[in-house]
């Protein structure tokens, strides 16, 4: 609903007032929103014991200022944070400015070299780090192929919406008519994100992981046959419909299974990770490397015009993205899902105990149930 939302009041910002409202409109909702869920919000009720509610003077000294301080820099990793995030702001913003800068310019190389240097100490860091911000631990081999697969999703998503947006606006469409031209994406996740949900435990994560990236490649390659003499029907229509559906099955599926292969205690660390490696992977990948693609397709094979896409350079971005999905689709088919998640339509009913399991069982039944009985007391 945000999808539709935002994309319509886009190009009416932008048709009537100016694009920089786009943004302005994103800070003005935020100072609204957060403060009303501030206040309305209920808050989580805490018990405290008797003995909690005597607070002696010397436990009172003990909670002083610095204290405090000092165990929220421990908690929340603030030297982790500290490296990471300007590590992952200077690779978008150097991935970014290469295209127009020039990839051989000093600063561009300084600035993929400082991002990379930070990298590296963040990653020594958090495997070190008694209470890290990304705990190297829950980097399993299918939890990293599960965290590629989403990336993946963002990165042609960004890169789809992005480019076709400029595409058609580039054949004479203006900002508002753009913007009316892509409530399909929307409603298709939608009804595909709500049908996924209830499919997963049926069919399993692995064929579910399939479906999607069945459905997603041929809605990119629709996409690689716009023209501008084509229709809006024929190929970016029913484009828009088949490869949102398909990136909707596999973000659905994969959030299902990074979530329930956690332990309850790493789940909300796990969530954390798997929607910034969205973030990440949407923009570097799916924009800033796409973008550096396209204009360098463009410039070898397009109509030399600077700063202006030919159908080459589109094409080129639609051809990227069905190798992303490729690659995605051979990884699907190999990748290790949780028990959980294998599906329990494939599941093949118990077998009848043999004679010998059915002793075996009788005799210990009554140990295990004292057992249960101590415990319980």
């Amino acid at each position: 609903m945000g999808f539709i939302v935002g994309l319509i009041l886009g190009g009416v910002l932008t048709a009537l007032i100016s694009w920089r409202w786009i943004f302005w409109i994103s800070l003005i909702l935020s100072a609204i929103v957060v403060p009303t869920a501030h206040v309305f919000l209920p808050r989580a009720k805490t018990a405290r014991s008797p003995a909690a509610r005597e607070i002696t003077k010397e436990e009172q000294e003990e909670k002083k200022f610095f204290r405090s301080i000092k165990a929220h820099l421990i908690r929340f990793d603030i030297l982790g944070i500290s490296l990471g995030v300007p590590s992952l702001l200077l690779l978008t913003y150097a991935l970014t400015s290469a295209n127009t800068t020039g990839w051989g310019s000093p600063s561009i190389i300084s600035t993929l070299a400082i991002s990379s240097l930070l990298l590296l100490l963040f990653a020594l860091h958090e495997s070190r780090a008694p209470q890290a911000l990304i705990n190297p631990r829950l980097f399993r081999p299918s939890f990293t192929l599960t965290l590629i697969l989403a990336v993946a999703t963002y990165a042609v998503r960004q890169a789809c919406s992005y480019f076709l947006t400029l595409q058609i606006q580039s054949y004479g469409s203006s900002p508002l008519h753009t913007s009316l031209l892509f409530p399909p994406v929307g409603i298709s996740a939608l009804v595909t994100n709500t049908i996924a949900g209830r499919l997963v435990p049926l069919l399993g994560a692995r064929a579910m992981f399939v479906i999607g990236w069945a459905l997603c490649i041929p809605g990119v390659v629709l996409f690689s046959f716009i023209t501008r003499q084509t229709s809006y029907w024929r190929f970016a229509f029913p484009g828009m419909i088949l490869y949102i559906a398909g990136l909707g099955v596999v973000y659905i599926t994969a959030n299902f299974v990074v979530v329930s292969s956690a332990s309850k205690s790493d789940q909300g660390v796990v969530a954390g990770v798997f929607n910034v490696a969205l973030q990440v992977g949407g923009s570097v990948l799916g924009l800033a490397v796409l973008t550096a693609v396209a204009d360098g397709i463009n410039r070898q094979y397009g109509d030399g015009k600077s700063g202006v896409l030919s159908l080459v350079g589109y094409q080129s971005v639609y051809y990227s993205c069905i190798i992303l999905c490729a690659v995605a689709l051979v990884l699907s088919l190999v990748i290790e899902v949780p028990e959980a998640m294998k599906g329990s339509l494939w599941k093949t009913p118990d077998q009848e105990p043999t004679t010998q399991q059915v002793k075996t069982r009788d005799k210990t039944q009554p140990q295990q149930q004292t057992e249960t009985a101590i415990e319980m007391k």
